[in-house]
């Protein structure tokens, strides 16, 4: 059935009824049962009736009555009603439209044939008037769930780009209060020095000079906290601005896990607090995936310099034990995407050909 349906939906919809304008055509003006010219006329109205179908699928099946009734061919008759059952909303308009073809076979047999003769004719004729009808119904049905199908999938898209956008949205969040631990540290420590300044020097340029860096870093500080309060939002105003993690946290966030981990980190100490911290998630992140879907695997945490890159790689083998029933939407690995893309690098995360998986981030140094 559904290659049928697509099928017909490829083809253009003229070239449709014209193929079976021809049949019904055809079928009538080869018939062996009548062959005058009102036959003839009969099967030309009743075949050009299917090139209206479409559009005025009652008015179709009205003009192809006469070749029912009267005439030599009930093709056209067939495809009228299959069209009225697939387009039309009224279920009283079909079923009369049914007893209507129905009564039309029968009329051949009615004069010649006794009840019990004619019983067979009856079941033919239920066939022909049941049949149009129920693909007619079907294919209405199966258009409608396909639609509902694709009105389905396109929300589905929708949410999906929604609960994205709202991770990505977190994470920014996230940075800014990481950005006011750093900047906020680096600043005061400018406007103390810049105090000090003021204070041990004799020279009144120095002086005027001190005093502007010190008002400088106090309106920096303002307007950075100002900044980060829009960032947080009315349902982050419980949250503390608390210290953020560095890569001296590492081992106590491997010693943590109750995970086999294998660690190789030669990263060098004088990484700026950000990048240090996006490397810290990157490995949170790495054992988090681990714990959920693979747990009993051996664990591999990597961090060296390549070409200028700063690499970190955590990867594990395939699980030992029965994974844990855990939703997963990647809102980790999203996160640490766009972690990765803020300081111009990117992560990858991908199943090994052994039945594990490996996380990677890379940033510039």
């Amino acid at each position: 059935m559904n290659a049928v349906y697509r099928l017909f939906a490829r083809t253009p919809p003229i070239v449709i009824d014209l193929i079976l304008a021809g049949l019904a055509l055809t079928d009538g003006l080869l018939s062996l049962w009548r062959t005058t010219d009102t036959d003839t006329i009969y099967t030309i109205v009743a075949a050009g009736g299917l090139l209206l179908r479409r559009r005025v699928p009652y008015l179709a099946l009205a003009l192809t009555l006469p070749s029912l009734f009267f005439g030599s061919s009930n093709v056209a008759a067939i495809v009228a009603l299959y069209t009225v059952a697939a387009l039309s909303r009224s279920r009283a308009g079909v079923l009369i439209a049914a007893a209507v073809v129905f009564c039309g076979n029968t009329s051949f047999w009615a004069e010649s044939l006794t009840f019990a003769e004619s019983v067979p004719d009856i079941i033919y004729s239920l066939m022909v008037a049941a049949g149009p009808t129920a693909l007619g119904l079907l294919t209405r049905t199966y258009g409608e769930l396909a639609r509902r199908v694709s009105e389905l999938s396109i929300l589905r898209d929708q949410e999906r780009e929604r609960i994205s956008d709202e991770v990505r949205a977190a994470e920014r969040v996230q940075l800014a209060r990481e950005m006011h631990d750093v900047v906020s540290h680096q600043v005061s420590l400018i406007s103390v020095q810049a105090g000090a300044l003021q204070v041990r020097s004799a020279d009144p340029e120095v002086k005027e000079a001190s005093l502007t860096i010190r008002r400088l870093a106090s309106r920096t500080l303002e307007e950075l906290r100002q900044m980060v309060v829009v960032l947080r939002g009315p349902a982050d105003e419980g949250v503390s601005l608390t210290p953020q993690p560095t890569l001296a946290s590492v081992d106590e966030l491997i010693a943590g896990s109750g995970l086999d981990v294998e660690t190789s980190l030669a990263l060098p100490a004088n990484l700026s607090p950000a990048v240090q911290r996006t490397l810290y998630r990157a490995v949170q992140e790495g054992l988090t995936n681990v714990r959920k879907h693979a747990p009993g695997a051996r664990v591999t945490v990597r961090g060296a310099i390549e070409r200028n890159e700063i690499v970190v790689t955590v990867t594990n083998s395939a699980p030992t034990q029965p994974a844990l029933d855990l939703p997963s939407a990647r809102h980790g690995l999203l996160g640490l995407a766009e972690r990765a893309d803020i300081h111009g690098g990117s992560s990858s995360a991908g199943a090994t050909p052994d039945g594990g998986f490996e996380l990677v981030l890379r940033l510039p140094r």
